[in-house]
């Protein structure tokens, strides 16, 4: 079956790839880009099969997601598959990094994210439950970009990291709210891709504090020599995606490259420990002995 995607950050890296894979396999794909004569030059015009948006975050931008949904309506009378990819990667020290640029990282890779999600579920939540969705039976999908970084925090990453988990954080919620009618949540989390990231795309600090200066030296010899190097390759994890599309069961945590599997690895062995070494006077020591049982466990 032919399915329909909206894809945000269309015109490089993860997202061109994926909007061109996807329509080599027939699908119908409604991609974005804050320069659409860009996309365009990149893709196609507008087709049977394509439709080229504009998404621009500085201003009206819930106006702007609006319209591009009222718009793949229209056109393609239907929205199975979302793909949250805009984003950017604000790195720095915490000491570095000023709340203005921390609160313009959270709004583009947290909080536009929200809003495509709260306005494409008007689409994706009846039209599930009209096919028969439910939990056993998907019906369409939410494919959240998150990142390794989501997962654990690595150097001088600290700003862009807070901002993959709660993407991780909003696909783990998000899983809960829908997944009973047929909306499947997919929380993606690459290891390092051939990408613009550590490019173009990449934003540091504004406050440089002399303390700093040979650690982050040393990051950005290190960020240059890996740039162009990453182990990810941008068509695998674009056929990767297409083909969790067409699982029946497809996974809610999705760890893309070998260094997104080790690294989790390493987080879970270190978590597993430190849970060992302090369970004994912070687990069942910190709690009444008459409680019940948590209004947060399981559903409502």
């Amino acid at each position: 079956m032919v399915q329909v995607w909206y894809i945000t950050g269309a015109s490089s890296g993860l997202g061109l790839d994926l909007v061109k894979h996807l329509l080599e396999k027939g699908d119908k794909v409604a991609a974005t880009s804050r320069n659409i004569a860009k996309l365009e030059s990149l893709i196609s015009k507008e087709s049977e099969s394509f439709l080229p948006l504009s998404l621009n975050f500085k201003e009206n931008i819930e106006e702007n997601i609006q319209a591009n949904l009222e718009t793949i309506k229209q056109k393609f009378s239907r929205l199975d598959n979302v793909v949250n990819n805009a984003g950017y990667g604000l790195l720095g020290f915490v000491e570095e990094v000023g709340v203005q640029r921390l609160k313009e990282q959270f709004e583009i890779n947290v909080f536009v994210p929200y809003l495509i999600i709260q306005n494409a579920l008007k689409i994706m939540r009846p039209q599930s439950i009209s096919e028969g969705g439910n939990s056993q039976n998907i019906k369409a999908r939410i494919y959240n970009l998150s990142s390794i970084g989501g997962f654990r925090v690595s150097n001088n990453s600290t700003p862009y990291c807070m901002s993959k988990f709660a993407i991780s954080a909003l696909s783990e919620g998000l899983m809960l709210d829908v997944g009973e009618y047929g909306i499947h949540t997919i929380n993606v989390m690459p290891s390092g891709f051939r990408t613009e990231f550590l490019g173009g795309n990449m934003k540091l600090g504004d406050n440089e504090i002399a303390a700093y200066d040979s650690r982050r030296e040393a990051f950005l010899h290190n960020a240059k020599a890996y740039n162009g190097k990453q182990a990810g390759d941008p068509k695998a994890f674009a056929r990767i995606i297409y083909e969790t599309s067409r699982m029946p069961n497809p996974p809610l945590h999705l760890f893309v490259g070998e260094a997104a599997y080790s690294n989790a690895k390493e987080k879970i062995a270190w978590l597993e420990k430190e849970m060992q070494g302090t369970r004994d006077y912070a687990g069942i020591a910190a709690d009444f002995s008459d409680s019940i049982k948590s209004a947060f466990s399981g559903k409502a």
